[in-house]
């Protein structure tokens, strides 16, 4: 097992094309469960010194059923309580 304290060092940022990259190493995707497919959220601080990445659970495809049902059936008091 992947004891997370050893995958925390410093990173450099790279030139990507247009963009600017951090690299992920393969100790870390094993770590993760990630691979291409993956989503992260990527949340800023608001000094501007850290950046985030949380993975981004799937949502069981049923239970996002039963939500838009749920707010399909009720969209006039959905509507009501956004103009609150």
């Amino acid at each position: 097992m992947i004891n997370p304290e050893e995958l925390n060092k410093d990173v450099k940022m790279f030139k990507n094309g247009n963009s600017f990259a951090f690299r992920v190493s393969k100790k870390d995707r094993d770590f993760l469960g990630a691979d291409e497919s993956t989503e992260f959220e990527k949340v800023v601080s608001p000094d501007g010194k850290a950046i985030t990445f949380r993975k981004v659970e799937n949502v069981r495809p049923e239970i996002m059923d039963i939500a838009d049902k749920l707010m399909d059936k009720h969209a006039d008091l959905m509507q009501r309580l956004e103009r609150l």
